[in-house]
């Protein structure tokens, strides 16, 4: 048994458009497709760099290695749809902390917000998130769909989004957090699918890392913007500023909505293909996720189905996510705390306690970009062990509690760190996950859906607010927590290696049984000899 070439190994991917040999002239690597001559030079030979002057490379974001005409697609791509995505999970964000700051900021008292019931906000949204997640997954997986889906989700949330100024009881609270969870399904794992569709696995991360501090700017300014507009149109026509607060926003997300619908690309083999690539870069870009081993979509069945439960990607991806999507949550409570400062000793104003809290998100943009950066040139798990350790270091001294002022300011600003995370666990599930482009759809939306139904009882059950800010048994579980998903993803970075090592699931090896589970079971075309091209049908 041969391996198959480069060659055969883009045939078997499943992509429409036609694919004929690879020829390697001088180093370089060209695909014809289409009967275009293709240059992918991001698939060559990177320069070697010391391991002293690598960090550099986090402002180096088209390598000199690259081709004209792929420094043009890239830098069109972040120019738009890096651009796009961000500021799709940045009014995700925006919307979502909107509640938050309502609640601390006289929502409360004028709705009559009692016990638990702020906790149960999250979980009717959580609720409709993970009842929608896969099901969104796999539609936007749909070179037909992909295109207008997240604009259209986007305007339907931003609608709800102004309904929100009306409300006049908790039961209403439920009803719209509950629609708002189920239509802002693709903004978070539709944006990052988006991203590894277009972009190659050297080139993601740092994306990744950009992408996700939008979520934590919009987290940010809605903190700024509820400060300012309590002091600047509280009682304005009768409303309190809280209400301002959500039609502000819906003005936002809605002219972010409208402008994705012209200029969303879909994916590389979406047609009609959108105004701003050309043919020629719309065959570029096809070109490099094939040379990387990128797989098309293909039909949706029991085969992916089984292809996803029989693999350990999927159980080291769900788990992984869902212990660290936990842990999170508290991230996002230090509001708590200052308001409980606030009422027992007036130490703070409700101005005060929305600004405070914005170190955290910060803290979190630096840390994103950077620390994701980092993941392509130092070893992901070390990386990834480093922010664990920093995590747990400010769960444990959350525990002990009885700290000084200023480490108990230091450990929730340092739980801004966690915004690192999901920018490196979701581009290495993709990574991991290439050859098989509906399990890495149908994982990513179960990681989502779980993580979240998970999430929905977790603070209610770990970190109640009755309780709050001095959750002793919240904190606990989280170090427990954090433990066992810093050990499951280093399982998951040596089963990764040692499937990397042994070849044991890759589609270049021709005959192998688990092989043959990625690729299209009808037939796939290989190359013979130089000159000749059969085609061999599968038993």
């Amino acid at each position: 048994m041969v391996p198959l070439r480069l060659a055969e190994r883009l045939k078997a991917t499943g992509y429409d458009d036609k694919i004929e040999p690879v020829q390697d002239l001088g180093g370089r690597t060209i695909v014809r497709v289409n009967d275009t001559e293709v240059v992918v030079s991001s698939a060559t030979q990177k320069p070697n760099r010391s391991l002293w002057v690598a960090w550099m490379y986090i402002f180096d974001w088209y390598p000199s290695h690259y081709s004209k005409e792929e420094k043009h697609l890239v830098k069109k791509l972040d120019r738009v749809l890096l651009t796009l995505c961000c500021l799709c999970f940045y009014i995700k964000w925006l919307d979502q902390n909107a509640l938050n700051s309502a609640y601390w900021s006289g929502m409360r008292e004028e709705l009559e917000i009692k016990g638990n019931e702020y906790s149960l906000f999250g979980t009717f949204y959580n609720i409709g998130y993970m009842v929608f997640e896969i099901p969104s997954m796999m539609i936007i997986s749909r070179p037909q769909f992909a295109r207008y889906y997240v604009p259209t989700m986007e305007t339907l949330w931003s609608i709800l989004t102004f309904t929100q100024s009306t409300l006049n009881s908790v039961s209403q609270i439920y009803g719209t957090r509950f629609l708002l969870g189920f239509l802002e399904t693709p903004a978070a794992t539709g944006s990052i699918y988006l991203l590894t569709s277009w972009y190659r696995s050297d080139e993601v991360f740092k994306r990744a890392g950009v992408w996700y501090v939008s979520s934590n700017m919009g987290a940010m300014f809605s903190g700024y913007l509820q400060a300012a507009v309590h002091v600047g149109l509280n009682g304005t026509h009768g409303m309190s500023g809280w209400r301002w607060l959500f039609i502000i926003d819906g003005c936002i997300s809605i002219s972010i909505a409208i402008a994705g619908f012209f200029l969303y690309p879909g994916l590389p083999t979406t047609q009609p293909r959108v105004w701003w690539l050309t043919e020629e870069e719309r065959i570029l870009a096809v070109a490099r996720m094939q040379s990387q081993g990128t797989k098309q979509s293909s039909k949706i069945g029991k085969r992916m189905l089984k292809r996803v439960f029989t693999h350990w990607h999927f159980y080291v991806a769900v788990l992984t996510y869902v212990f660290f999507q936990c842990t999170s949550y508290v991230g996002g409570q230090m509001q708590a705390w200052l308001k409980k400062e606030a009422d027992m000793n007036g130490t703070y104003t409700i101005e005060e306690i929305n600004l405070i809290p914005t170190g955290v998100q910060g803290l979190a943009i630096v840390s994103g970009i950077l620390i994701t950066s980092l993941v392509m040139i130092y070893p992901m798990w070390i990386i990834f062990s480093c922010v664990t350790s920093v995590l747990l270091f400010s769960n444990v001294c959350l525990r002990i509690w009885n700290i000084p002022l200023g480490l108990h300011f230091t450990c929730y600003y340092l739980l801004g760190l966690t915004s690192c995370m999901t920018p490196i666990l979701f581009p290495w599930i993709q990574m991991i996950m290439k050859d098989d482009n509906e399990a890495r759809s149908f994982t990513t939306g179960a990681m989502m859906t779980i993580g979240w139904a998970f999430f929905s009882f977790y603070p209610i059950t770990v970190f109640p607010i009755l309780e709050a800010p001095r959750w002793s048994k919240g904190y606990t579980v989280n170090i427990v927590f954090i433990i066992c998903y810093w050990t499951i993803f280093m399982i998951g970075q040596y089963l990764w290696r040692r499937e990397e090592q042994t070849k044991k699931f890759d589609i270049n090896q021709h005959g192998n049984s688990d092989a043959d589970e990625f690729v299209k079971p009808e037939a796939i075309e290989v190359e013979i000899d130089d000159e000749k091209m059969k085609k061999e049908t599968k038993a």
